[in-house]
């Protein structure tokens, strides 16, 4: 299985002196595994002490939507952003649109948890997850993903500009880049229409995800950004 930090590290190894932004940090598992010139951490709420920090990272202890109020258009931009802030669709939506405008255009962001595991894993409301989760005897992996999964849907209806790939490991990660689009449109569906999408529709529209290898995405991502 290919793991988070292998994925996007991927992408990283495209520049010469890469610029990293990671929403959504948690214990710093993928953002410390990960080698670029410059990486800035982005969370609520750190769960590992300054102990931890890394030389040469900047780390931001604030909700992304205050970091990125605060950070200034005319920074350098990022060539890779990781979302995996809080997974609902309407934040990791406000944080997709914040990160598109931080993007270098040769650059690439990555969006994790975009295929739940299942019907409880893919409630918009973490406690209601929670609680359906204890009710029904549940055992095993009880990660939320929430419905991140939306996302996909409104991408390829709504940035035509942007090709993108899905990996299916670890409860997927979507891959976007500005780039020409191979993956399937969908023009007549409404933003509203998103919004009412629920855990089947994953099942049953699984060619929107446009699922991939590792490899395969990489080269492809690649391949319409540098020729």
């Amino acid at each position: 299985m290919t793991t988070r930090a292998q994925f996007v590290q991927g992408f990283l190894d495209f520049y010469n002196a890469p610029r990293y932004l990671e929403v959504g940090v948690n214990r710093g598992a993928t953002f410390h595994a990960l080698r670029a010139a410059q990486k800035v951490a982005v969370d609520p709420h750190f769960l590992f002490g300054a102990a931890k920090h890394q030389p040469g990272c900047s780390y931001h202890e604030v909700p992304s939507d205050a970091y990125f109020a605060a950070l200034d258009r005319t920074a350098p931009p990022f060539d890779v952003i990781y979302l995996d802030g809080l997974h609902s669709f309407e934040q990791t939506l406000r944080d997709l649109m914040s990160a598109i405008l931080h993007l270098q255009p040769l650059g690439v962001i990555v969006i994790d948890d975009v295929i739940p595991s299942g019907y409880l894993a893919s409630l918009p409301d973490v406690a209601l997850f929670e609680r359906a989760w204890h009710a029904a005897g549940a055992t095993g992996d009880i990660s939320w993903m929430g419905d991140v999964f939306r996302l996909v849907f409104f991408i390829e209806s709504f940035l035509p500009d942007f090709a993108y790939a899905t990996l299916a490991d670890n409860h997927g990660q979507l891959a976007m880049w500005r780039g020409r689009r191979r993956a399937p449109f969908t023009l007549d569906r409404r933003v509203e229409d998103i919004t009412r999408l629920q855990y089947h529709d994953v099942l049953l529209q699984r060619s929107a995800f446009n699922l991939m290898g590792q490899a395969a995405i990489v080269a492809q991502a690649h391949s319409d950004l540098f020729g």
